[in-house]
Formats: structure tokens, sequence, C-alpha cells
């Protein structure tokens, strides 16, 4: 029934938006207009034009044509000048809008590949690129179990929906999308989307009661472009790219409806323990890494050996078991009809990789939480908040960024954190997820620490000088010397880029 009503729509819209494409100025570069080309300069161009055909008539001399084209760069350099100025002044407000503006002047662009394949052999065509990130992306996610619940008729306690989705609420989504933005598997324009505001909101909220009511997923709304991202390291290696997802952007929407239901849930049941830092209200990286080390400092200000343990999971967001999800969803007691949508919501997906308009072909996804969703921030951290249950030492987490801290004195401070070590390994294990061990380090604190060896299982973990936590570098004698320096290297290198750029060198925008 919802399938039938989505396919409805979608049909209906797609019809309109080829109609209005071929019947409307085919303005390829919609919304790519610099903000400083306004009329008069376009004007300004033109006759710019005109002038230099005169001149190679020979119906104007030389001087005349420099004379134009003086003026017109003239008017050019004062506008863009103009318009720095703006988003100067307006940084403190929205600092976004001018590292953009920064970032669209650097000549150097960030490229995918070229990439080596499981065989060695180097990959640069953007197709066969695509696969090798499919195949890689699919590679670690771990089986899906048999026998899944059938939620079907699902009736659990909780928060849920107190009323119909009504017009008004999907207008307010609707009217906050970037109208630019690439169309997703569903080949729906987000410009379409958001110029017909008025016709569209009402059969969408019919959709989305729909779906909510029956626990139905339209089929487009659980298909995804992946876009890799480069993070670090070797550009050959496609296990060092994340993959986010590009899905339907009607079906996010409908995300951001459960969104607000589960999060109302965890925030009024206080299910969300307080060493969850990211993606939580009124937590931040600043929050997360003043809580640990206020702790950590006072320990070492008291003349106490403190190890700092680094934990890294193996592609976190990817392995998420859905249904051991599940289950902890109802072991939080969120309604049945919540339950049920983001059951079927994650059974069945499918995703491709596209790469300069080169796609693969689909596969399915197995285990994960798909990154650059509405909602699969707020279902991981739902799915890793068990994880300090029994633990001694202090363990503080931003989304799967976690560290362990414990006095590291006597032996039997270091026992309790390896017995902590310990159950950590057990959860991972429990909860089908992995620790890259290698990259999982101890950062010694204090004169009289021993250095003492932890392990992970039967794996001894490595030992650091020097940890990158948040962004923010702490070495192994807790001060911030490498930071600044990291800092001062940064900012030379930002502020160099923008002096190359802009074009106003006022005080106001210097």
């Amino acid at each position: 029934m919802t399938e039938e009503s989505w396919q409805f729509f979608k049909g209906t819209l797609l019809r309109a938006q080829k109609q209005a494409i071929l019947l409307g100025r085919k303005d390829r570069k919609c919304g790519k207009r610099p903000p400083w080309l306004n009329h008069e300069i376009l004007h300004d161009l033109k006759n710019k034009k005109k002038s230099y055909k005169k001149w190679k008539l020979g119906q104007i001399t030389k001087d005349e044509y420099r004379q134009t084209t003086q003026e017109c760069r003239g008017k050019i350099r004062k506008t863009k000048a103009q318009n720095e100025l703006k988003l100067a002044t307006g940084i403190k407000v929205n600092k976004k809008t001018f590292y953009q503006y920064i970032r669209s002047k650097r000549k150097t662009k960030d490229r995918v590949g070229p990439l080596l394949s499981e065989e060695g052999e180097t990959v640069t065509g953007n197709l066969e690129m695509a696969e090798v990130f499919n195949d890689f992306f699919v590679s670690v996610f771990t089986e899906k179990s048999e026998g899944m619940p059938n939620l079907v008729n699902a009736n659990g306690k909780g928060v849920g929906l107190e009323d119909k989705i009504k017009k008004e609420q999907v207008k307010n989504h609707l009217e906050k999308l970037d109208a630019c933005k690439s169309p997703r598997p569903d080949e729906m324009l987000p410009r379409i989307l958001k110029e017909l505001i008025e016709e569209i909101s009402e059969p969408l909220a019919i959709i989305f009661g729909k779906s909510w009511e029956t626990g139905e997923i339209p089929e487009d709304w659980k298909r995804a472009n992946i876009v890799p991202i480069y993070k670090k390291g070797n550009k050959n290696n496609p296990g060092n790219y994340r993959p986010v997802s590009l899905t339907s952007v009607p079906g996010k929407i409908m995300e951001q409806v459960n969104k607000e239901i589960i999060c109302k849930h965890l925030e009024g049941g206080k299910v969300l323990g307080n060493s969850q830092h990211g993606f939580v209200k009124n937590k931040l990286c600043q929050t997360n890494l003043i809580a640990f080390f206020d702790r950590i400092t006072s320990l070492v200000d008291k003349r106490e050996a403190v190890d700092v343990v680094y934990l890294d999971f193996s592609k976190a967001f990817d392995t998420v078991s859905h249904d051991i999800l599940i289950d902890k969803l109802d072991k939080y007691s969120l309604d049945g009809a919540t339950i049920r949508w983001v059951h079927n919501w994650l059974d069945n997906c499918t995703q491709r990789v596209v790469i300069n308009g080169s796609q693969s072909c689909w596969k399915r996804i197995t285990s994960g939480v798909p990154q650059g969703s509405v909602l699969g921030l707020a279902l991981f951290n739902i799915f890793i908040n068990d994880l300090d249950i029994g633990i001694e030492s202090t363990l503080i987490k931003f989304a799967d960024d976690t560290k362990l801290g414990g006095i590291a004195t006597a032996l039997a401070d270091r026992v309790i954190i390896q017995n902590d070590l310990d159950k950590l390994e057990k959860w991972s294990e429990v909860n089908r997820m992995k620790f890259n061990k290698d990259k999982c380090k101890v950062l010694h604190l204090g004169r009289k620490n021993q250095f003492h060896t932890h392990r992970m299982g039967r794996d001894c973990l490595g030992r650091s000088t020097a940890e990158r936590d948040l962004g923010v570098i702490v070495d192994h004698k807790l001060n911030m010397s490498q930071q600044s320096d990291a800092v001062a290297k940064k900012a030379n290198m930002i502020l160099g880029c923008i002096n190359r750029c802009v074009v106003s060198k006022t005080r106001e925008v210097i």
C-alpha cells in the first residue's frame, strides 16, 4: 500500500520534472553563479565581448578595447571586494559560507584514486574504481543472522508518534532543503521538491503516515548512492576512504520524524549514559575532553601514575549488527511502531558507489547504519550505549572514539585496567564488533609510571608518546607544545590561502 502510493507520487513528480527540464531554461549551472556576479557585471562582460569583436573587425582601436576591459575588470574587483567584506563581517554568524568561498578558490582539488585492486593491479577508470570500492565496502559487513524477528505486529511501549504527520511538519523540512544538491537514487531533484512545497507536502504527509502505520518502507528509501570520502593515509587503499550514503530526500524526512521520536524517548528516560558525548544534546568534543582530562590531570597532580588506552573500532558504523540493534531498541522500551519501522528500514537495503557519474552495480547491505543518514548516528549511540557497563576505570565516548583511563601506580590498579580491557574485548565479541588492535594505543602518564604492557585478548597493545584526541594532540607530559605547532602550521596554511585568494585587502577582511 505504501509502496504503491510512493510509486504513484514518484512517477507523477518525475514526469513533471522531465517536462519542466525540457521546456524550461537548460541552466546546468543553476545555483553555481558566484554571488558577486550581478546583472550589472553580466552587462559589462557582454559589452567587453562586443568590444573585442569590434576591435578584431577594426571598428575600434586597441586602446578603446583596452579601456573597456580595464573598466570591466575594475568593476569585478570592486564587486568581489564588497562580497568578501560581507562574508568577513558575517563570519561570527556563519563561518561556513566564508570557508566555502575560500575552498572554491583552491587550485588543487581532492580526487579519488587511483586504487589498487585485491590482485595488486592499478585501477584508474571511474567505473572500475566504483566496483573496487563497492566490493571493499561490502566486504567489511558482518553476516546477517538467520531468523531476524518479524516485527510487523510489534506493540512495545514507549514514546511514539503523538499525532498524524501533518502537512506543516513536512513543509518545514522541505523548506530547509539545499536546492543545489544532486539527485539521489530516486532521481528526484531537491530543487524541484523545494519549488513544489505547497503541492507535494500533503501527498508526502499521507505517504509518511501510511509508512508509519504499516511499517512498510518504499524500496527507494532503502537504496543509497555511496560517495567515497578520503580520510588519511595512502589514497590507493580503498580502506582509507569513508563511505557516505546519499539517500532519498523524502526518505530522510521520514527518518527525521523517527529520530525526533527516538531522541525524545532517550532524553525522557535518560537512556544514554553520561559517557557518551557524540551527537548528544548539550554535549560536544569540548565537554568530552574536559570531563576526561579533568579527572586524569587531577590524578597526575597527585603524583599518581595513569594509563590512558585509546581504543579504535574497526569499521564501527559498518559492522553494527541489525538484529542486536533491534534487541537493544526493545530493551530500552521504545514503542513497537518505531522498532518495527527501524527494523524494516534496515532490512534488505542496497547500495552502489558513484564516482564522477559512473555507477557500480547494486549490492546488498547486511549490517551497519548508513553514514550520512539522519537516523544512523542516533541508532549507533544506542548500540554502543552499554559498552561501559561494569567498567571500573574512567571510560568516555564520542560516537565510536573511545578512551579508557585509570590509576596505574600499584599492581592492583593495573589489574583493574586489564580487567576492564577484558570486559571490553568480551563486549566486542558478544556484539560482533572488532577492535583494530594495531591502532589501540596506551599513553603512559606520570613520573612513577612503570610502562606496564596491557593486552586485548592475546594481543599486546602498543605504546604511544602522543595521540590525537578529537583533534587535540595529547602527549605523555600533558603539555600542548605539539598542539601549538600543529595549530600554527595549519593556521599559516589557511592564512596563506586566504591571502592569495581574497581580492579585498581592507583591515576588516584581513
